[in-house]
């Protein structure tokens, strides 16, 4: 998916947008690689999509005694705002909603 934020256009691929869609829908807003990689299936493209998103300025990552945690930038924020956008108008937003349930509800 291509979206334009702040006169960028920026190309994701399904993966980088299930992670920042999660960051965005999660409470807290913060994710450590473990959680990424049960997102994205794996440890290596965990790694190779957070150094990807880091290089995008689309997340920020911490690092709270020796575990990296990893949060959307305000570019990132925007990103996922507009793709919430693209999914509302594209009738998917709800399903979503509909099958993270209570999970998403709690956040």
């Amino acid at each position: 998916m291509i979206v334009e934020v702040d006169e960028k256009l920026i190309k994701l691929s399904w993966r980088e947008l299930a992670i920042l869609i999660v960051l965005h829908l999660i409470g807290w807003k913060t994710l450590t690689l473990s959680d990424v990689e049960l997102i994205v299936a794996g440890h290596s493209r965990a790694v190779r999509l957070v150094a990807r998103l880091k290089e995008l300025d689309l997340v920020e990552e911490y690092s709270v005694r020796g575990t990296k945690l990893y949060t959307l930038s305000e570019l990132g924020e925007k990103v996922a705002e507009e793709v919430k956008k693209k999914m509302v108008e594209a009738n998917l937003w709800s399903s979503l909603v509909e099958a993270l349930g209570d999970a998403y509800r709690q956040a």
